[in-house]
């Protein structure tokens, strides 16, 4: 059995509906793991079953015993090996700070959605996730994953590789220790409030009218982004 197999009669854990990422995205894991890869995902589905297809050593974590056991018997029915698969039926943010800090190369955040379950999933996977290795954001078309995406997108210890469909965005690690730097070191951090990132540094922005230009410049980085619902937000507000 293969991908196309899998992608033409899917598993249908989520109460018979199928829900996860999409064919390019699950490709794309598919295509970037093998049996020698070591692999975490928080969230299951049609992900699952491509990890447990190539044979990685993997970690699937979810509060779902139900939707775990439609996976074992869909990859049951099917020939597909899950020996090699850890499932974990508890909220990830319970799991992960506890887990051991072994080495990955690949993380899938897809987990709960609600703030801050992304950020906490990050948060406990960079470190363990190698130099090189993938990290793959599902649904950054909501709020709490997409402030996940753009603040990756500007660090330079990562990589941004693909979005697909403006859903799955995927970056490879290329430095350790993002997840502990001060916001003076996050350049979508200093931009919150009357700050400017310069040279690599946060400033403080002056507090007199030049302040709105300052502002102006933020919106104009928000369009060029596409972050039209933030701009949106921002004007918003300045109309009350």
């Amino acid at each position: 059995m293969n991908l196309t197999d899998v992608l033409n009669d899917p598993p249908r854990p989520h109460e018979g509906i199928v829900m996860g990422l999409t064919e390019a995205a699950v490709a794309f894991i598919y295509d970037n793991i093998s049996n020698e890869s070591s692999s975490l995902e928080t969230g299951c589905g049609l992900s699952t079953v491509a990890f447990a297809l190539r044979g990685s050593r993997h970690t699937v974590i979810a509060p779902a015993p139900r939707e775990f056991e439609i996976i074992k018997q869909y990859c049951k029915d099917r020939g597909i090996q899950t020996s090699q698969i850890d499932f974990i039926a508890e909220p990830s943010q319970k799991v992960l700070p506890g887990l051991e800090p072994t080495s990955l190369d690949l993380v899938l955040i897809d987990g709960g959605h609600g703030f801050p379950t992304p950020y906490v999933d990050w948060f406990y996977t960079a470190g363990r996730l190698k130099k090189g290795g993938f990290l793959v954001v599902d649904d950054v078309w909501l709020w709490s994953c997409q402030i996940l995406r753009d603040f990756l997108i500007e660090q330079p210890h990562w990589e941004f590789i693909e979005e697909y469909g403006g859903r799955t965005t995927v970056f490879r690690k290329l430095e350790d220790g993002s997840e502990w730097l001060e916001w003076t070191q996050q350049p979508l951090s200093a931009r919150g409030g009357r700050m400017k990132w310069i040279d690599g540094k946060a400033v403080l922005e002056p507090s007199a009218d030049d302040g709105s230009v300052a502002a102006l410049k933020r919106v104009v980085g928000d369009l060029k982004r596409g972050d039209f619902r933030v701009v949106a937000d921002k004007i918003s507000r300045r109309l009350k």
